[in-house]
């Protein structure tokens, strides 16, 4: 049997407190656009983000955060081919058909991003709990570690949403090599603030503030760009309403018929 290092319950509150960062940047993130993605497809998308972030993290643990965590050395090679590998995913996933007929990229990446996020959480929460000797701001099992690990929850899953959302709007322009690189730029980036904020928590307000920057942008351009003419309009005028309909359900092709 394969020893875990703390028990199964802690294991599965860490899960539940990392889970709980999709649900603060579902609803803080894309809250503007209800009735006007394809839920659907954000809903696979974030599944693919568990799976593809359970790798993620896994790798980012043992090529990049241990061996900062330990001493060891600064995995500057490593991470970029990690990142990069990982925008890559993300740009392949965003890119398919089913994706592509109704424009939601920008949302969709944003999901997976989420799903990505929350196991890399999980992740940044179990080391909180079993690594001792490491310098971290608070270690083992309690209500500590628990609040720094909703702190991010709040912020870690949030920002892979703005990353892959991003890519997701290029992807819809027509770009996608480019953003790549530079999308594995901030995801490098990244790894390495939270690598130094679990020592050194006075460095992770940086990542709130990029958020409000990010999330600004996506409410502005990312994610009204998917929508046809017609239901840009319709959009426009529900937020001056407040008043939001049905989930998208249709090509936007077939939006302007």
């Amino acid at each position: 049997m394969v020893e875990l290092g703390i028990p199964l319950w802690q294991l599965q509150i860490a899960t539940s407190i990392g889970i709980v960062g999709v649900w603060i940047g579902w609803r803080g993130g894309m809250s503007k656009m209800i009735g006007f993605y394809d839920l659907p497809t954000a809903t696979r998308l974030l599944l693919y983000g568990f799976f593809s972030g359970a790798l993620y993290q896994f790798l980012s643990s043992s090529l990049v955060l241990d061996p900062i965590w330990s001493g060891t050395g600064l995995p500057i090679v490593e991470s970029l081919l990690l990142t990069f590998s990982f925008s890559l995913l993300t740009m392949f996933l965003l890119t398919r058909q089913s994706v592509r007929v109704l424009n939601g990229q920008p949302t969709a990446g944003w999901t997976f991003g989420l799903g990505a996020g929350s196991m890399l959480v999980v992740l940044l929460i179990y080391r909180l709990i079993t690594t001792t000797g490491a310098g971290f701001l608070t270690s083992g099992f309690g209500a500590p570690s628990m609040l720094f690990g909703l702190l991010l929850a709040a912020i870690v899953p949030w920002s892979m949403a703005i990353i892959a959302s991003w890519q997701g709007w290029n992807a819809l322009e027509g770009r996608r090599f480019k953003p790549a690189i530079k999308a594995m730029m901030l995801h490098t980036t990244l790894l390495f603030t939270l690598a130094i904020g679990l020592n050194y928590p006075w460095i992770l307000p940086a990542i709130p503030a990029l958020i409000f920057l990010g999330q600004k942008r996506a409410d502005e351009v990312w994610f009204v760009a998917g929508l046809s003419p017609r239901m840009k309009q319709e959009w426009i005028r529900l937020q001056r309403t407040g008043i939001a309909t049905g989930v998208r359900a249709v090509a936007a092709d077939e939006e302007s018929e």
